[in-house]
């Protein structure tokens, strides 16, 4: 039987050469890819070999015989895995090396889709990553905690006023509740204003914890109020601003709350948004949006208890360019609620294998 070679820059373009100079009568015995070039001033170029043979022609035109077009495509078909044994060594290394990047790329492309983090910060993350690393997870995971902002300052040193915004039911009274709190343990003297007159059972809730923890809270329903309660608490360290969630709908509530945070000096005042780590990214944006027209300073994850990665919110904070200040991961006050870390970011990983405690016990030796 006499055998054909034919060499062309892709597997479909040699078929198609084999058909147009012999038919129908061709068949693909083997295929073997490789590279040409790659000196110092040529490109490497890649390349696709074919062996081929011609069937009788009685086989192609005798009905009885069960070699068709549809035997031609299952030929082209097992043809596209090359015969390992026809490889030269430098093919068969060059084979290997892909198989293991394609591996290293499946596992981190895998760890990133389970985190959801995607757009701009995945690209960011994969920038720089070092394909080579003997542990690629956790090359992977440093590369993610090195593109998080974390806002040490105001953890260590908030301003006068913290506002906390955020949609209802988003855990942002809960979350005023922890933080206020863990500035009282540290010795500040820490106050509670309520702008949130709206929302059934809002004042009750806070005035209760502020009860329980000695804690003056404040309910403030127009400006006046506003200056008069400022005057009040001049002499506290610390004065958090709890609010009603708004929504773009309501442009009536929202120009209400505009004027009513308008009073608290700039210089003094921070801005701290808060969303739930069990949205998507995308749907932080669209509540981001909502609170465009306040100077919002860094971010509050909240409810890490009820997702099992902190990915989306970290995707979404890379975006919108703010960083994080604190987490929190349930109900209890002030066990529940985190300083903003990279410990943090690292334990609400998933996927990676990375023991946490065990690092963070470590860390404190």
């Amino acid at each position: 039987m006499e055998y054909i070679t034919i060499t062309s820059d892709s597997y479909e373009s040699a078929v198609n050469e084999a058909k147009v100079k012999y038919g129908e009568r061709v068949r693909i015995h083997s295929r073997r890819d490789f590279t040409v070039g790659g000196g110092l001033f040529a490109k490497k170029r890649n390349k696709c070999e074919i062996v081929c043979y011609l069937a009788p022609e009685r086989a192609v035109n005798n009905q009885d015989n069960n070699v068709t077009k549809d035997d031609l495509k299952e030929f082209e078909k097992e043809a596209r895995t090359p015969d390992p044994q026809s490889l030269t060594l430098e093919e068969k290394l060059e084979t290997n090396l892909k198989k293991k990047e394609n591996k290293k790329s499946f596992i981190v492309s895998g760890l990133l889709d389970e985190n959801d983090i995607k757009g701009p910060f995945r690209e960011k993350v994969l920038e720089d990553l070092n394909w080579d690393a003997e542990d690629l997870p956790l090359e992977l995971s440093d590369r993610i905690i090195s593109n998080v902002s974390i806002d040490h300052l105001s953890q260590a040193h908030p301003k006068k006023y913290v506002v906390f915004l955020g949609p209802t039911g988003s855990g942002k009274t809960t979350t005023l509740a922890k933080i206020s709190s863990l500035y009282q343990n540290v010795g500040k003297k820490v106050a509670i204003i309520t702008l949130d007159s709206y929302r059934v059972g809002a004042y009750e809730q806070v005035k209760a914890f502020g009860d329980a923890f000695n804690i003056p809270v404040l309910l403030v329903k127009d400006e006046d109020e506003v200056l008069l309660a400022q005057d009040k608490l001049k002499s506290y360290d610390l004065v958090l601003v709890d609010t009603m969630g708004i929504s773009p709908e309501d442009g009536a509530l929202n120009l209400k709350l505009k004027g009513l945070l308008s009073l608290f000096k700039e210089s003094e005042t921070s801005f701290l948004l808060t969303l739930a780590a069990n949205l998507k990214s995308e749907d932080m944006m669209k509540q981001y949006k909502s609170y465009n027209a306040f100077s919002i300073s860094s971010l509050i994850v909240t409810k890490l208890d009820e997702t099992e990665s902190i990915g989306s919110f970290l995707t979404f904070s890379y975006d919108v360019g703010k960083p994080v200040s604190f987490a929190t991961c349930g109900q209890k006050v002030p066990q529940d609620l985190k300083k903003a870390s990279t410990t943090v970011v690292l334990e609400y990983l998933k996927g990676f294998g990375i023991d946490v405690k065990r690092l963070a016990a470590q860390l404190l030796n």
